[in-house]
């Protein structure tokens, strides 16, 4: 199990900011400012979370 974080893809109109990948009523979905940790994600969560993060232009990263 681990920890994900995501940010759209540098397209000039940045800086963005990394932010945690959480779970909401059973979905994946991209933390606000007020979530301060992220959820661990098992690795079938990962390759979903990975598809996701493709097909959406966003770059993924694992903290922990």
């Amino acid at each position: 199990m681990a920890r994900y974080q995501v940010k759209p893809r540098e397209d000039g109109h940045g800086p963005y900011r990394w932010s945690h990948v959480v779970r909401r009523h059973g979905h994946l979905r991209q933390g606000t400012i007020y979530t301060q940790m992220g959820d661990d994600l098992d690795s079938d969560d990962a390759a979903i979370l990975r598809g996701l993060c493709d097909k959406a232009g966003f770059e993924l990263r694992r903290v922990a």
